[in-house]
């Protein structure tokens, strides 16, 4: 990077950094013409409250359009999944839905509402889009007498204008019976329904008409068969454009229509929004009731949060301060780093927007713990190269280079796994995905060129040249994982096979998000607490129990309101339950007795299609992993390149076990139980489980083009695993700092979450030096390559690398203490864009693994006689 390509970036990351600070630490709502920014937090349920709305689908409605296929709970479901995809169509919104099958109600609890009738409006919409030919309209050339006309008329109300048909036998807008009887009831009209259209509907501005908002949209093959046949049939005529039996607009169809168009109905930006999340989530088979609604208090008091920010804190504290004393200078750069990486997420949920829970707030600093893995990884290889001798510039050049591929590889890998489970999954598991994607890219881009640019500001000035600067005391390690493989792989047994056992034995323990309970309502004389209720209720032994209050004490009943979810009750034990609940003082309603408290069975939060939806999406993440690992490792072809990726997809599959076990363990002797939170932190182990193998395998791709004569696979990859420990050790033991705060003084909301991510984190370790690597050792016994005799090539080794003025080694390689004679006498530069995989010279850490080999003397070249 030249200085002045360096000067561009800093300049670029300070501008980055002064809007992402804007938009993180301000809270307020923009419009600039068509563009509309919120910079308000978006928080959860858990934190902030919200408001709850009871449906009731219209059964008779849909079993009258439906004679052959009669309500049913397929249909509940349906109704239930098309609300969460239009909650979550503007962001993450993590709401909480659950279904009462007997009642045929949806319940909807949304977090900060700030307009109710509109969040109320977009629940219920159906949503139905219709296209219909309209030929009482006449047609453009007006070669066709037209019985109705458009007009455009404005609602007194709202002030926004509409289109409307009128009859010009009456003057007067033709009405739902008239367009029942001579448009929809008329099969032959229909062009395509809103069911045909693919979900990627989008607003964007009309450039023709003042940048009015239309909505472009994309048809399926069946539609766009439809329209592109119906619209060369009927140029000139006029096509009808309906929402929910209401026209939007009835353009004439001037060409042919293939696979897209655009509506233009008289939108605002909001109701053209509106209207592009409920045609990209689905249309209701139904129309809703509106039975209630309701204001909901935060389910967690200011003391659980508080605890939970300041456990991560002092988390993130320690891992700055660690940062710090191992690497010093670059240690104090990537603290900086790590603080822009804050900045920068933050902003970014507050852009797209995702609602931050308690546990995605735990998630986040979590995220931030674990961006620090990319910053150790390059550190790591640029002290090998100072430690080499390498002058100081042209360190951190290679030292960024040859940690790339292990960054890349790892984090593609993460992205896989979160494309996967965001086009495929829904809910919780989308907003999962989201989270962990954006913060994969951001630290990506904060290690490698945030560090980087700040690295290379620095690195002329005269007090930077210190050696002190840099810690380049390495501790080296000698382990040989390859001389006893099997008990490697028996201690993971021993671990594995008693937690499947007790996984057998009902160790599993699924909370009411997975298998519902009963909903009790009771109301309550006078304001309760929350944080009182639930201690009862774990005092009687439902520990497993979800308490949400609503206060409004201007209401003229119910004013105050417990409701409470927990496992299904029979008869006697929700009266029993009730009755203990009001025993201590706390007074129900007047009118209220232990007979008439409301009570339903509701199911889980987390429905059976999401569990399994989310089993299957892993799986095929998992396989594509493997055929990534395949195509990057594929060093003696696809077939040895298959070897890298079953063995990483076997490690990940380990850590699985190893936490299911552990939760197995734990449900059965301390009555633990899985909720929505342990799929996520099940979702994390999985989606940074093949970090740490993917380090030590790219060492061993790296190492396997500079070999030692007659070195073995296993020794090589005994070396490779001696060269990556540490930084293996140190990325896990920064996030493990985080997860131990949090479970030891964090809230006890998240403290099964954290104590699941601490145990697949610790597992995902071991796993990777021990589990990964004997197992691929193993399947390559039998290659006819598998002793290495070829001696290492040093044509593109020796081209050395042009240093800039004064660029010179901070350290002779001589001095360096650990270092072999061969990698002293290793004077020679990579040249620019070499890495450790194409040829480079191997570092100092490789070189000192080798075999001692005493360094030949320069054969001495003859002395050609010039003739006169």
């Amino acid at each position: 990077m030249t200085a002045q390509q360096n000067r561009r970036w800093l300049i670029g990351i300070l501008v980055l950094a002064i809007i992402s600070a804007f938009i993180s630490f301000t809270n307020r709502s923009f419009k600039l013409g068509f563009i509309h920014l919120d910079t308000k937090a978006h928080l959860g349920l858990d934190i902030q409250g919200g408001l709850r709305v009871v449906l009731h689908p219209e059964v008779s409605v849909y079993n009258k359009q439906h004679p052959n296929q009669p309500w049913g709970p397929s249909q509940l479901n349906l109704v239930r999944k098309i609300i969460e995809n239009r909650v979550n169509a503007t962001g993450v919104a993590e709401p909480l839905i659950m279904t009462n099958e007997a009642a045929n109600q949806v319940i909807v609890e949304l977090p900060g509402v700030k307009n109710k009738k509109q969040a109320i409006e977009q629940l219920r919409s159906t949503a139905s889009l219709q296209f219909y030919l309209l030929p009482q309209l006449g047609n453009s050339t007006n070669t066709r007498l037209a019985t109705w006309s458009q007009s455009t008329v404005t609602d007194p109300k709202s002030g926004q204008t509409q289109d409307v048909l009128i009859d010009n036998s009456t003057g007067q807008p033709v009405t739902p019976a008239q367009l029942e009887q001579q448009v929809f009831s008329k099969p032959d009209l229909l062009v395509a329904t809103g069911a045909e259209l693919l979900p990627n509907s989008r607003v964007v501005p009309d450039t023709t008409r003042n940048n009015q908002p239309i909505i472009e949209f994309s048809l399926d093959s069946a539609g766009a068969r439809s329209f592109r046949e119906t619209t060369r049939a009927h140029i000139h005529d006029y096509l009808g454009i309906f929402l929910d039996g209401k026209l939007l607009t009835a353009p004439s169809i001037n060409d042919v229509i293939s696979d897209s168009g655009e509506i233009n109905g008289n939108f605002t930006i909001e109701s053209a929004k509106s209207l592009s999340d409920n045609l990209n989530a689905g249309a209701l088979p139904v129309p809703l009731k509106l039975l209630e609604t309701r204001d909901l208090q935060a389910t967690l008091g200011r003391d659980a949060v508080r605890t939970t920010m300041v456990a991560g804190a002092v988390g993130l504290l320690v891992v700055l301060a660690f940062m710090l004393y191992s690497y010093r200078l670059p240690g104090f750069l990537a603290d900086i780093a790590l603080c822009l990486y804050a900045i920068f997420s933050y902003a970014l949920f507050k852009i797209y927007p995702v609602t931050l829970t308690l546990p995605g707030i735990a998630g986040f600093i979590l995220s931030i713990g674990m961006a620090v893995d990319a910053n150790i990884l390059i550190f790591e290889r640029f002290r090998e190269e100072l430690n080499a001798g390498k002058p100081l510039r042209t360190a951190i050049d290679i030292g960024f280079k040859r940690a790339f591929s292990a960054i890349f590889d790892s984090n593609i890998c993460t992205l896989i796994t979160c494309t996967m489970l965001f086009n495929f999954g829904s809910g919780p598991i989308r907003g999962f995905a989201l989270t962990l994607g954006l913060g994969v890219v951001v630290s990506m881009f904060t290690a490698i060129m945030v560090t980087r640019t700040f690295l290379f500001s620095l690195v002329n000035l005269p007090w930077a040249q210190n050696v002190n600067m840099y810690g380049l005391k390495v501790h080296q390690f000698n382990l040989h994982v390859m001389r006893r493989p099997w008990n490697w792989l028996a201690f993971s047994t021993i671990i594995i096979v008693p937690g499947i056992i007790l996984m057998l034995l009902g160790g599993i323990k699924p909370s009411i998000d997975f298998k519902g309970g009963t909903e009790i309502t009771i109301s309550y004389a006078s304001p309760q607490s929350s944080g009182s209720i639930q201690s009862q209720l774990s005092k009687l032994g439902y520990q497993d129990s979800r308490v949400v209050l609503s206060d409004t004490p201007f209401a003229t009943s119910n004013k105050y309101l417990a409701i409470i979810t927990t496992r299904k009750l029979s008869d006697e034990q929700r009266a029993a339950l009730v009755s203990s609940l009001t025993n201590n003082g706390a007074l129900l309603a007047p009118g209220q007795t232990l007979s008439n408290v409301e009570y339903a069975n509701v199911s889980g939060v987390i429905s059976k299609q999401l569990t399994l939806g989310a089993v299957w999406t892993v799986v095929a993440a998992s396989l594509l992993i493997v055929l990534y690992l395949t195509v990057r490792f594929a060093i003696g072809g696809f077939k040895e390149g298959l070897k890298y990726g079953v063995c990483a997809v076997a490690a990940l599959l380990h850590d699985v076990l190893v936490v299911m076990g552990f939760f197995a363990l734990m449900g059965k002797f301390l009555n633990w139980q899985v909720d929505s939170l342990f799929v996520t932190a099940m979702l994390t182990v999985i989606g940074f489980s093949v970090h740490d193998t993917i380090i030590v395998f790219d060492r061993i791709r790296e190492n396997l083009q500079h070999r030692t004569k007659g070195e073995t696979f296993a020794d090589l990859t005994d070396r490779s695993i001696n060269q990556t420990l540490l930084r293996s050790i140190k990325t896990s033991f920064t996030v493990l700092i985080v997860l131990t705060m949090l479970v030891i003084f964090g809230s006890t909301e998240i403290q099964h979450f954290s104590a699941a991510l601490w145990v697949g984190i610790l597992s995902g370790t071991y796993s990777s030096i021990f589990n990964a690597s004997v197992l691929l050792v193993m399947a390559k016994r039998n290659d006819p390559a598998f002793t290495i005799s070829r001696s290492p090539g040093t044509s593109a080794s020796t081209r050395t690398q042009i240093a800039s003025s004064g660029d010179r080694p901070l350290v002779p390689a001589a001095s360096v203490s650990g270092a072999s004679s061969s990698a002293v006498s290793t004077a020679s530069e990579v040249k620019p864009g070499d890495s450790g995989s194409d040829g480079a010279a191997p570092s100092a850490e490789s070189a000192s693994n080798g075999a001692d080999r005493t360094p030949k003397a320069p054969r001495r070249q003859p002395v050609r006689r010039r003739r006169m």
